[in-house]
């Protein structure tokens, strides 16, 4: 687990606030749209969804030789041997098993097989925003969304760490979100309050004077998002 004391972070939090010197978007103006459109934040995680790297086994027991286990290629596919590829990202173990009997189903009788997970290689935040250094990052273990800004680089002389969003997918599949003060945690010494995050959640450093979150969510957040978490949420809903 990642650890930090509290004045390193305050004094890291501090320092953060240099301006990065590149050109942004204006905020977007105000408007009537409330926070109703999200659902409401979920702290459970959904099943789990497949990612390019991760690796599974299948077990498929009417022909033991198309078992074994398989990585998922950068292009979101996996590839039986002999038999064929299909699109495992973004994919349930229930649902890719789905798949891939259809895919056997073409040369077998019977092909009822097993799908599990074994090896996750997406265990990945996205940190955005009015950050340093805005980009994917590995999920070094339990660590809160201040500390997930401070692997960006902290947050700029623009950004408003009182109004850091935070995106989540709900168990359903939907996207959840929520407005994170990590200033007032600092202060309040209530570090605990804003974390920990998930695989695959989005960290998002609000510029200052954002009058309006869900429109903002819309019009800059979408086109921040970099095309493999794009790949995991359901962009269109923004």
């Amino acid at each position: 687990m990642m650890r930090i004391g509290i004045p390193g972070l305050v004094g890291l939090a501090l320092l953060s606030g240099c301006a990065s010197g590149r050109s942004q978007p204006a905020p977007p103006p105000a408007s009537a749209v409330s926070g109703a459109d999200f659902p409401n934040w979920s702290t459970r995680d959904p099943e789990y969804r497949f990612f390019p790297g991760d690796k599974l086994r299948l077990d498929v027991r009417t022909a033991p030789e198309l078992s074994g286990d398989l990585t998922i290629a950068p292009d979101g596919r996996v590839t039986v041997p002999n038999m064929g590829a299909v699109m495992a990202a973004n994919l349930t173990a229930t649902q890719l098993q789905a798949s891939l009997q259809q895919l056997l189903a073409t040369e077998l009788l019977d092909p009822s097989l097993v799908v599990t997970p074994v090896e996750f290689a997406s265990q990945k935040i996205f940190v955005g925003g009015e950050v340093r250094e805005p980009g994917i990052y590995d999920l070094p273990g339990e660590i809160n969304t201040l500390q997930a800004i401070l692997m960006a680089g902290g947050w700029t002389d623009e950004g408003k760490p009182s109004h850091v969003l935070v995106m989540r997918r709900t168990p359903g599949g939907q996207m959840s979100s929520k407005r994170v003060d990590v200033r007032g945690a600092i202060r309040a010494d209530q570090l605990d309050a804003i974390g920990p995050l998930h695989r695959f959640d989005v960290v998002y450093v609000s510029r200052k004077m954002i009058a309006d979150e869900n429109l903002f969510m819309r019009q800059f957040i979408r086109d921040a998002l970099p095309i493999d978490f794009g790949l995991y949420y359901d962009i269109s809903r923004f």
